[in-house]
């Protein structure tokens, strides 16, 4: 059994609200985005008391506004992965020039804390088309985290799907890049935030306890391994009574065996050298100097190599 936590931030801050779709200069809604920085100093000591890593989708806005802040949860190991510059979401009617300027400044803030590019992106609203996943695997992204064909295992992005009315649905061909699921059922903003008409908002953090943990009981108890992908905001999570409720989860999450806490830039290379090592499966089990030339992570390798023999007795045979 092996359940990987991947907790997420998406840093909006007041991108949300002054950029994207709303791009309002209420003080009201501006002070929501702004209080994202208290929240984020809670969640960073949070982590910080219980050493879990964490991914944060960081705008470009949000490092330019509060660097310091950002710096720091560069500088405590947690990754920091794209999330557009002012929260733009990819759009066809704005010019691919357009599209590849946002993508290149917020690839460029992320550097200028991080040291190196982002491996991953979250597209604000979920938003992923055709034209953006060619511009992630021309910028070298490892995987993306907009959209759940699977929810709790990481699947292929693809390119070529043609949805069609007249006749069955035409999957397109998978291309080199990791989809880790996103889905609005365990994402924070639908539950805490009045500003969606189609959810309430104002959920009490009762309820959305038992929401989250069922779902994530579900891929422990009945499926045993997979990916539970939490979306969080800093200015909705970051609250006094949601704070508890998230700790109530984290409590309840690490109690179970088989579970770890990874980053999505690990979770996402993990299924790289799955997928590798399956490959290779498809002709041989293949032994252990074999598997380390595939496979350079040495506890990523030790979990493998275990799974390998498993697999090998279950056919009534021994990897050497």
């Amino acid at each position: 059994m092996s359940v990987s936590v991947c907790l997420t931030f998406d840093f909006d801050g007041i991108s949300s609200w002054s950029g994207g779709a709303r791009r309002t200069r209420s003080p009201n809604l501006l002070a929501r985005g702004e209080f994202g920085a208290i929240g984020a100093e809670r969640l960073l000591d949070l982590l910080e008391d219980r050493q879990l890593p964490s991914t944060w989708f960081t705008p470009g806005h949000t490092i330019d506004t509060w660097p310091d802040l950002c710096r720091r949860i560069a500088h405590a190991g947690h990754e920091l992965a794209y999330h557009g510059y002012c929260h733009e979401a990819p759009s066809s009617k704005r010019d691919e020039a357009d599209e590849r300027a946002i993508l290149e400044r917020g690839i460029a803030c992320i550097e200028r804390v991080r040291g190196r590019p982002p491996a991953g992106s979250r597209n604000p609203g979920g938003n992923l088309g055709p034209r953006w996943v060619d511009l992630l695997l021309e910028y070298g992204f490892s995987y993306d985290s907009s959209m759940a064909p699977h929810d709790f295992q990481p699947t292929w992005v693809r390119k070529g799907d043609i949805a069609r009315t007249d006749g069955p649905h035409v999957f397109g061909e998978p291309v080199d890049l990791v989809e880790l699921p996103f889905d609005w059922a365990l994402d924070d903003w639908p539950y805490f935030s009045p500003d969606l008409p189609r959810s309430e908002g104002l959920r009490s953090p009762n309820d959305v306890y038992e929401i989250w943990s069922a779902e994530f009981d579900y891929l422990h108890q009945r499926l045993g391994a997979g990916v539970f992908v939490l979306c969080l905001h800093p200015q909705c999570i970051g609250r006094g009574a949601r704070m508890l409720m998230l700790e109530r989860l984290l409590d309840h999450m690490a109690d179970c065996d088989g579970v770890a806490f990874r980053t999505m830039e690990d979770a996402a290379a993990e299924f790289r050298s799955r997928a590798a090592l399956d490959k290779v499966r498809e002709q041989q089990f293949v032994d252990d100097a074999e598997m380390a030339e595939i496979v350079e992570d040495e506890s990523l390798l030790r979990r493998l190599r275990a799974g390998s023999r498993d697999a090998a007795q279950r056919k009534g045979s021994f990897v050497d």
